[in-house]
């Protein structure tokens, strides 16, 4: 049983220190993003592991029959409120992929309510977010393919994309600055 603990702390300890690796990322702009994933459900995921390894810590430490039963009532909870959570926020993500004109960066646009544009890093697992991009009503414009890119010099993109899908002319544009990796 002592082992069995020791791999349980071990576990919820390395799943901590990956949440705080992710914290640190994200606020110098880094996120996990591949092309049909985002770092969303990594963090349900690292959510969950540390919910159920603390679970399991108080369930072998703790003697208190009270404070188990609480724990053992409030995990379950913990655990479905961050899946639904989950669920509202980025189930149901599309991911749409492009390429610089020299093929050299890759760019992914992550899609729910509003589109996320991230330029994949040099080991394409990691990626840096450009621009937020608002369609009205929270229109899927790469979805749709409502959008158009032109490559400028100085490594500029600019996006032309459709706003409204009912102002079929209601174009708008965004120009973002990428990085050579």
């Amino acid at each position: 049983m002592e082992r069995n603990f020791v791999v349980t702390l071990s576990i919820c300890v390395l799943s901590i220190l990956l949440k705080v690796i992710l914290i640190v990322l994200n606020s110098n702009g880094i996120y996990v993003q591949s092309t049909n994933f985002s770092q969303e459900i990594i963090n349900l995921t690292i959510n969950i592991v540390i919910l159920l390894s603390i679970t399991r810590i108080i369930m072998y430490k703790l003697k208190d029959k009270t404070f188990k039963t609480l724990t053992v009532i409030c995990a379950p909870f913990l655990i479905v409120s961050n899946f639904c959570w989950w669920l509202m926020i980025d189930s149901d993500a599309t991911y749409t992929t492009c390429y610089s004109p020299n093929r050299n960066e890759a760019f992914v646009v992550k899609e729910t309510r509003h589109s996320e544009v991230y330029q994949l890093l040099k080991f394409k697992l990691l990626s840096k977010k450009l621009v937020d991009i608002r369609g009205d009503d929270g229109y899927r414009m790469f979805y749709e393919d409502s959008y158009k890119l032109e490559w400028m010099n100085q490594n500029k993109l600019k996006i032309h994309y459709l706003f409204d899908p009912i102002s079929p002319n209601d174009y708008k544009d965004v120009t973002v600055t990428y990085k050579e990796y």
